[in-house]
């Protein structure tokens, strides 16, 4: 068996390359870039296009939605090589284009048009008009946000539900791109208001539905880039108290292949028969209904935050205890391994390993005393 160090060593390292580095920088520097979110749109659109067709290239996608025009005697003009700059996401096609796709390939125009991707180049530029925005999502989504308001038998103005656990609930289960933007613009709202903990709640609700949606977006090749965009709006604009988030992106890739892993423990889900099912049981399995390796394993990873000094000794203990649950979920699912909460190996060793540790500070605090 396998020591607890040597299990470290092979579960949790998640060290980003220079080379990786030298590109996700950018993104975290200006993440509401309008070039960057053009790209990102773009691809997803491009992707999305090449996965309903069935086509492998950007000359066969360009042949397909756009037939080559031809001369006066019927000879084919060249190819405009439009395409190829749609798949990089140097250039994002026209309205006209798009509409042109959409009529062949149902749905594509809104994946390009989403109000998600204006609401991460807006930032909170979207707050004044909030509603506007709420209101381009599904009917199914707005159902959730929004709900009737009846003044003497008669139907007014629909209302806003304002954020609970049960509107976020709601949302998380359904797992889209238009409960993803929701979430975002509650998320928005209650920064403004300075509701810590509403904005507490949501990030690590986004980041939840992140991990659910996170095949998707690497299917479309976002994946990273995105989520560093979410780092950069969202994670690190949340006011974590005396923590700060700690969650790169070779941990957040690491973690959706580890939430898909799980699925294989729930087959009476059959989550693999179709999205709404995969959706459910990704929702069952983060919410603990399985056990809790998945939500303690897969939660958002907080640090001690030092900006204002050394945190106490309170502090600092409740950190390692939370530190403490997630390497035991994280390894468990590491190494495909289920165990009762607080009673096996692994956590009587990581245990120790606090207990230890705090041993430790206890004897440096006496030294410094004395």
């Amino acid at each position: 068996m396998a020591t607890i160090s040597q299990l470290k060593q092979s579960c949790i390292n998640f060290r980003l390359d220079d080379a990786k580095k030298a590109i996700l920088q950018p993104i975290a520097d200006n993440p509401y870039n309008r070039r960057l979110i053009n790209r990102l749109r773009t691809q997803y659109w491009y992707v999305g296009l090449q996965q309903k067709a069935q086509l492998a290239t950007a000359y066969q996608l360009e042949k397909h939605f756009e037939p080559q025009d031809k001369t006066k005697d019927g000879i084919p003009l060249p190819a405009k090589n439009k395409w190829s700059k749609y798949q990089a996401g140097k250039h994002k096609p026209g309205a006209a284009l798009v509409a042109l796709v959409d009529a062949k390939a149902p749905g594509s125009a809104r994946d390009i048009n989403h109000p998600l991707w204006e609401v991460l180049r807006l930032g909170d530029r979207v707050l004044p008009k909030i509603d506007n925005w709420l209101e381009k999502l599904e009917p199914q989504v707005q159902a959730i946000v929004y709900r009737s308001a009846k003044d003497g038998g008669i139907s007014a103005a629909k209302r806003r539900q304002p954020y609970s656990s049960s509107v976020s609930r709601r949302l998380l289960k359904l797992a889209s791109l238009d409960t993803l933007t929701a979430l975002v613009l509650y998320w928005r709202e209650s920064k403004q208001q300075g509701n810590h903990v509403h904005n507490r709640w949501q990030a690590q609700d986004i980041y939840r539905m992140l991990l659910m949606m996170g095949r998707n977006f690497l299917s479309r090749r976002i994946g990273e880039e995105l989520y560093v965009v979410f780092v950069a709006q969202i994670f690190c604009q949340t006011d974590w108290g005396d923590r700060q988030f700690l969650v790169n992106s070779v941990h957040y890739l690491w973690a959706i292949e580890l939430l898909n892993t799980a699925l294989y423990q729930v087959p009476a889900l059959k989550p693999f028969a179709s999205w709404a099912n995969r959706r459910r049981a990704m929702y069952l399995l983060l919410q603990g209904q399985y056990g809790f390796d998945v939500p303690l394993g897969l939660g958002v990873v907080l640090a001690p935050n030092w900006r204002y000094g050394p945190p106490t000794e309170q502090q600092w203990k409740t950190w390692q205890s939370d530190f403490m649950e997630w390497q035991w979920g994280w390894i468990h699912l590491c190494q495909e391994t289920k165990s009762s909460y607080g009673e096996d190996w692994l956590w009587k060793e990581l245990e120790k390993e606090v207990q230890s540790t705090r041993q430790l500070a206890n004897g440096k605090c006496e030294s410094a005393a004395i």
